[in-house]
C-alpha cells in the first residue's frame, strides 16, 4: 500500500513538472542558452492543487476566449477514449486470429509479409500514406473517408482508429507470431499433435496459455505506441481529442490536466484489454 502511495505520488509530480516545462525552463538572450527556473515548481503544484481543491478543474485559452476546461473536458476525453479503447482492443484481436488461430492459412502468411513491409516504415510515415491515400480515394471516387473537420462526428473518428491501431498491430502480431512459433517447437506440442489432437484444441488449450503471460507483460508497450500516435493522429486530422488541451495552450492547468486525462485514458485501454483477456479464457480455455 505504502509502494503503490509511493508511486501515485512520484507519478502526480513528474507530470506536473512535465506541464510546467514551458515554465521553468527560459531562454537568456545574453548567453545564448537554457536556464532552469526549478525554484518555481513548489508554487507551481501549490497553484495546481489549491485550482482542484476548489472544485474546478482551470481555465485554458481557445483563441481570444476564455473557457472553463470542466466545460469542455468530456467531450474530448470520451473522443481519444473511444479511439483509444477500439483502436487497441481491436489490435489485440487481430494479433491473436492471425497470430495463432488461423496462422495455418495461406492468407495469414500473406498477411504477415504485408505486416512486415509496414513494420518497416516509421508509423509517422505510415500516417501520412494513409491520409494521402484517403484524399486519392476522396478525388476518384468521390467517397468522403476522413474529414478534418473537429464536429464531423463517426466520419472525424474511425478514420482515427484505424491508423491509433496500425503501430499496435505491427508490434503484437510479430510478438505473438514469435512465440507462436518457439511455441510449437516444443516437446508437449509435439506430443498433442503425435496423439492425433485437433489442431484448434492445442492452439486454445496448449499454446495460447503459454503465449498469455507474454502479451500481458507487452500490453504497456503497445498501450505506449497508441498513445504515441493518438498525439500526432489527433494534431493532424483536428480531432477534438484530450490532446487539444496539450497542444493549444502553453499554460500549465490545461497541459496537466491532459496529461492526467492521457493517463487515466491509458489505465482504462489497459483493464478494458485485461477484462477482455480474461472473459476470453474464461470462456474458451479449460483450466
Amino acid at each position: 500500500m505504502l509502494r503503490s502511495l509511493q508511486q501515485i505520488v512520484i507519478i502526480f509530480l513528474l507530470i506536473l513538472a512535465l506541464a510546467a516545462i514551458p515554465m521553468i525552463i527560459q531562454v537568456n538572450p545574453l548567453e545564448h542558452r537554457l536556464e532552469w527556473k526549478l525554484e518555481r515548481l513548489p508554487k507551481i503544484y501549490g497553484d495546481f492543487i489549491s485550482e482542484i481543491s476548489k472544485g474546478s478543474l482551470g481555465t485554458y485559452k481557445l483563441g481570444t476566449q476564455r473557457r472553463e476546461i470542466a466545460g469542455d473536458i468530456e467531450g474530448n476525453f470520451f473522443n481519444s477514449l473511444k479511439i483509444m479503447v477500439i483502436g487497441v482492443n481491436v489490435s489485440i484481436i487481430i494479433s491473436l486470429i492471425f497470430g495463432i488461430f488461423v496462422s495455418r492459412f495461406r492468407l495469414t502468411k500473406f498477411f504477415n509479409l504485408v505486416l512486415n513491409i509496414f513494420a518497416a516504415i516509421p508509423d509517422f510515415i505510415l500516417i501520412i500514406m494513409s491520409l494521402i491515400a484517403a484524399v486519392k480515394i476522396y478525388k476518384m471516387t468521390g467517397v468522403r473517408i476522413i474529414s478534418l473537420r473537429p464536429d464531423a462526428g463517426a466520419l472525424n473518428l474511425w478514420f482515427p482508429t484505424i491508423l491509433v491501431g496500425i503501430a499496435p498491430t505491427l508490434y503484437m502480431f510479430k510478438l505473438v507470431t514469435v512465440k507462436y512459433v518457439q511455441t510449437s517447437s516444443e516437446d508437449y506440442i509435439k506430443t498433442a499433435v503425435a496423439k492425433g489432437l485437433r489442431l484448434n484444441y492445442i492452439n486454445f488449450q496448449h499454446i495460447y496459455k503459454n503465449i498469455e503471460p507474454f502479451i500481458k507483460a507487452e500490453l504497456i508497450k503497445v498501450i505506449s505506441l497508441a498513445i504515441g500516435n493518438l498525439f500526432i493522429i489527433e494534431y493532424i486530422m483536428n480531432v477534438s481529442g484530450i490532446t487539444k488541451f496539450i497542444f493549444q495552450s502553453n499554460e500549465i492547468q490545461p497541459i496537466a490536466i491532459g496529461l492526467f486525462s492521457m493517463l487515466i485514458i491509458s489505465g482504462i485501454v489497459y483493464v478494458s484489454i485485461r477484462l477482455g483477456l480474461y472473459l476470453f479464457k474464461r470462456g474458451f480455455i479449460h483450466e
